[in-house]
């Protein structure tokens, strides 16, 4: 388990943190969430606490962001940390917040549609692998969580443009400012670049922390709409999805795939 949240002092740089954050999620949280809902191991008394624990790792993950945000906000929207995979879901810091309503609805769905030969069989080695309130945990969702998830979604969708609208301009401006003084050359101009960069920086340090307050409300509106069994599904599967992007296998596999650029 780690042993507190990232300080932001400059002794331990975020990445530092992240490392130890993602090991516990995947060698410590990941595992105990699973073991509570094998059909061997399965104690309904103890899977509550393990679903919360996780859902903790996760909204701990989001307040050390703010805090490195804080400190350094170039560190956090300028990961040079983050390895190929992960790069193309990151929003301002960390994953979209509609990743996931994406994988709730991919629960849903799944359940929705009729299976396939191989996926009806995975379907019933998984069910068979656990207890029967949590094999059907998705089957007849309640109305009250389908309109549920269509708020969040309508919830992203308005913020998200705002967020990246502010991001943008704040770029832009910065961008025009230390144009112009650049131009100058003059000491005088020189103070006026620097100011243009603080101004920025500290917009871009607001909207990272509004992008996280974001992710944390999504998480929290999700985890309060589902059960006790679906919530476990939904956190492991978000759990995977998020240690998936570091498994050496499926990275040295897409660095090998990658199509190199055509300069003819």
């Amino acid at each position: 388990m780690m042993k507190g949240s990232f300080s932001g002092k400059k002794t331990k740089p975020f990445k530092e943190y992240y490392a130890e954050w993602h090991d516990c999620l995947k060698s410590d949280l990941l595992p105990l969430l699973r073991r509570s809902m094998a059909s061997s191991t399965f104690c309904p008394f103890l899977l509550p606490s393990h679903v919360e624990l996780l859902h903790a790792h996760f909204q701990s993950l989001y307040s050390s962001l703010d805090l490195a945000a804080s400190h350094d906000v170039a560190q956090i929207i300028f990961p040079d940390w983050r390895n190929s995979l992960e790069k193309p879901f990151l929003w301002l810091g960390d994953f979209h917040p509609q990743l996931f309503s994406n994988l709730l609805r991919s629960f849903l769905e799944d359940w929705d549609e009729e299976p396939e030969a191989g996926r009806f069989i995975a379907k019933l080695e998984f069910t068979l692998d656990r207890p029967w309130s949590i094999a059907m945990a998705w089957k007849n969702p309640k109305k009250a969580l389908m309109s549920g998830i269509q708020q969040i979604e309508c919830g992203i969708r308005l913020i998200v443009p705002s967020l990246v609208a502010r991001a943008r301009d704040a770029q832009a401006r910065v961008v025009d400012k230390v144009t112009c003084e650049w131009v100058k050359g003059s000491e005088e101009a020189k103070e006026g670049m620097g100011k243009a960069m603080v101004e920025a920086m500290e917009e871009l340090t607001c909207v990272v922390l509004d992008a996280n307050r974001l992710r944390r409300s999504v998480l929290s509106e999700i985890m309060a709409a589902l059960d006790v069994y679906q919530a476990a599904l939904f956190l492991e599967g978000l759990a995977e999805f998020v240690t998936g992007f570091r498994d050496s296998e499926l990275l040295g596999e897409f660095q090998r795939t990658k199509l190199p650029l055509d300069h003819g």
